[in-house]
Parts: structure tokens; sequence; C-alpha cells
């Protein structure tokens, strides 16, 4: 281990700096502002995510490797535990469909040939009920932690190693917070063309944010599978499992166009009834530039609400067009928070433009079920958290994930805030650890406005 430290001081020397974050709140805006885009947003015409880290001095590196060095140990030392803690929760197997709601979950590899990679894609979808054969066993989500990937995209660093790593299985929320319903392994079990007594597929797409996984909505893709969608999700080159190479030129738009037409002819039932997309954080931008208008999208995590096409040319107050804001077609949900640090801090606030239906939060806490169930109906609606203990940026994620996240990289947290390197609130959320309260917000809300989009056959191109 000595010679291990030694070498990773002596790499650390050639480190080349880290970045300056701060939070500054705003306030939520009704009307469109012309300003700085929110990170997901900017992201979309940036494959670099706009994230530049100034110099530091050789000593201040020198010395981050050493601190680094002594946290890396603790790490190491008690990777044991984490598993067992993060794998905990699982429901037995070999029950009958007739007393149980089962969702199937596997993982499939999505050629990318040009690029000689293959790209992992979650997969959940329903069972449908046949109370004469038996479950398949209960599924893990496999989940990753790549330290040196989390270097690479928070602080350049490239002088970790490869093998700082820790691999999870996480038991999926639906599972373990649920006697009723399971997710069970798919990998058997075809895709239903049926569902709800519908002949078609209703497909959800779901893009995780920077630093993020396929697993970060998995709650939410438990939630739709089990009500008839089948939900897809790709991990992205920003992903802290690193399960294939950072390649120039390999990006989420490149990777979509191999996964729409490969989720659209190879892997679903026809016909396809709808299409959706979900986006949290650098997510956002990845929905807004699949499909086309027919499709409809969430956004959560993002600071500017999309204005829509027959906003374009319309003026606003200070003379500038709307046009300048980002502009899509769809049907969209917005949902945002006024504590999301990354909002507040690097998009400017919270701007939401004209032709919302503006969704209370106190309403929907009084009068929950009425409430959500008009926006089946409606193309935009908008959800600002208000208030001290409103959702961090990580709130939206699933507990599993953000529990994971906090045992193995807790210990980083005082060099993090030292160095002044961006955590996208996860030093916020060891705090509250709301993730659950957000969900039963979230979940209903997602289900009921997707539901408008189930209901209309479409031939959206991909």
């Amino acid at each position: 281990m000595l010679s291990f430290v030694v070498v990773l001081v002596v790499l650390a020397r050639n480190a080349q700096g880290f970045s300056q974050f701060s939070i500054s709140p705003s306030p939520i805006s009704q009307r469109p502002r012309c300003g700085v885009a929110s990170p997901a947003l900017r992201a979309m015409n940036n494959s670099d995510n706009n994230i530049r880290f100034p110099r530091t001095t050789r000593r201040n590196v020198f010395g981050t490797g050493v601190a680094f060095c002594g946290m890396l140990t603790s790490l190491l030392g008690s990777a044991a535990s984490m598993s067992a803690n993060a794998s905990s929760g699982a429901s037995p197997s070999g029950s009958s469909l007739s007393k149980q709601t089962a969702i199937a979950y596997r993982t499939i590899k999505l050629p990318v040939s040009e690029f000689g990679v293959t790209v992992p894609v979650s997969v959940w979808y329903p069972v449908v009920a046949d109370s004469s054969k038996p479950l398949p066993p209960d599924v893990k989500y496999d989940y990753k932690i790549s330290l040196r990937r989390i270097g690479q995209l928070l602080a350049k660093w490239e002088f970790i190693p490869e093998f700082v790593s820790k691999d999870f299985s996480l038991t999926p929320s639906a599972s373990a917070s649920s006697s009723t319903t399971r997710v069970v392994d798919g990998k058997n079990i075809p895709i239903p063309g049926t569902t709800n007594a519908k002949a078609g597929t209703n497909v959800v797409f779901l893009a995780h944010g920077y630093l993020g996984s396929r697993s970060d909505l998995g709650y939410i893709a438990e939630d739709l599978a089990s009500q008839g969608f089948v939900c897809v999700a790709a991990e992205y080159p920003e992903s802290l499992e690193a399960s294939y190479p950072k390649l120039d030129g390999l990006d989420r738009v490149a990777i979509n166009k191999r996964l729409v037409p490969y989720v659209k002819d190879e892997l679903v039932p026809q016909p396809i009834l709808s299409y959706s997309a979900i986006g949290h954080s650098l997510g956002c931008g990845t929905v807004l530039q699949m499909g086309d208008d027919s499709w409809s999208r969430v956004l959560m995590g993002s600071g500017r609400a999309p204005a829509s096409p027959s906003e374009r040319n319309k003026p606003t107050s200070n003379g500038d067009a709307v046009y300048k804001n980002p502009v899509v077609g769809g049907r969209l949900l917005f949902i945002s928070s006024v504590n999301d640090g990354p909002v507040n801090s690097w998009g400017g606030g919270i701007t939401i433009p004209d032709g919302y239906t503006v969704l209370q939060e106190s309403k929907l806490q009084e009068n929950g079920g009425a409430a959500v169930a008009q926006t089946k109906n409606l193309d935009r609606v908008a959800l600002v958290f208000n208030g001290e203990k409103a959702p961090t940026h990580i709130s939206y994620l699933s507990e599993n994930v953000n529990d994971a996240m906090l045992e193995f990289l807790s210990p980083l947290l005082p060099l993090t805030k030292a160095l002044d390197i961006p955590v996208l609130d996860f030093d916020k959320y060891a705090d509250s650890r709301d993730s659950v309260a957000t969900g039963r917000v979230l979940k209903p809300l997602i289900s009921s406005f997707l539901a408008g989009a189930s209901d209309v056959s479409t031939n959206s191109k991909s």
C-alpha cells in the first residue's frame, strides 16, 4: 500500500485543477429570462458540458494527492460492508402472479459499431398475469461507482487508477417497499404486445444526468412498468458507472441514434402507441433532442421550462424574442425546485414561459388525486417545489442509488468542500434523505401525465 500511495502522490503533482462552485438562490420568474440556461440545457450544444476548471498551484495539488490517498485507503477498507447494506431487502421467489404484481427487468447490450463499444441499457416492462406459472426469481440492479470517472468529469483528474471502484447489488425500490409488487428477472420473459386491454406498446425513455446511472430513475420506471409502459434507460458517457471508455464523438446523440430505432424495430412489439422521455439534469437536454412533436417529455432538475413553438416569434416586454429560450413541441411536464443548487448557481434560477399550467405543491398535498388527474389532459404543466425543505438536485433519484453513493463517497466530502469541487447537492442530500418523500409526489404526477400520451396512437418519427 505504501508504494501505491507514493505513486498516487507523484501522479497527483500533474493534476490540472479544480472547479469553483457557489450557490446563489434566485427567485422564480413566470416570464422567460434570456440569460444563461440551466446545466442540462447548456449541455445540449456542448459535449464537454461547459464545465471548466481553472488551474491550481502544484503545492495544492500535491496536498490534494496526499489527502486523497488517505481517503482512498478508507474507502477500500470499508468496501466489503457497503455491498451488503445496499443489497438488503430481497423478496422471496416462486410466488404466483395471482397474488403479486410482477415487473420484468433485464439489461441488454446496445452495439454502437462505429465506436466499437456496447452500451448497457436497462429495460422494465409489465408481466402478463398467468396464475398457472410461478414467477421467476427476484432481480437486483447491478450498479457501479467509478471513482476514476468521477475524478475525470468533476476535477479533470487522470491519476486515479481504474480499479478504484465499487460494485453494488441494489434491491429495486418496488421490491423493497411493497409486499405485492416484485421486480423479477426478465431474461426469459417476452415484452407483451398488449397491456391494459390495448394492443400496442407505450415506450418511455429515461435519461440520467451528469455522473448519473441508468438506475437513477428506476423507481419511476418500476411504477410506469406496473401500469403497462415499457421503460428504457441507456448508460450515457457521463455516467459514474464507466462501463465503456470515453471516446471522442461518442455522445448521447450518437447513442440515441442507435437506441431509438433498436427499441422500435427490434425490442418492443408493434404497434407503438406512444413515445415519451423523462430526463434528469443533463438528461433534460437529452430528451429535448429526442423524437418529434408527438412525443411527451418530463424534465426534472432543470431551471428553464422550454417555450412552445407558438411562442417562437412572440416579443417579450424587454424586446427579446422567446425563440432565444429553448423551444420544443409536444406535451411537456416541467419539474423544478428552489432548493436545487445547480439550477440556481449555474442556470440563474427558474423560469416558466406563458402557456404552462402551474401546479401548487400545497394543492397536491391537500388534494393530490384530483390535482394530478387533470394533468392527463394538459399539454404544458409545471411544478416547482418551494420552501426550505424542497428537494435538492439528487432528491429526484432512487433512494437505493443515493444510499450507495452516500456510503461510498461520503468520506470524500471534506476534500471536495475544501477544494470547491461541485458535488451536485450531494452534501445537502446527506442531511435531507428525501428521495422517498419526493417520489411520493413525482410517481403519480408523472404516470398521470404520461397516461394522456398513451391514449393516442402515433406514428412518430425516430
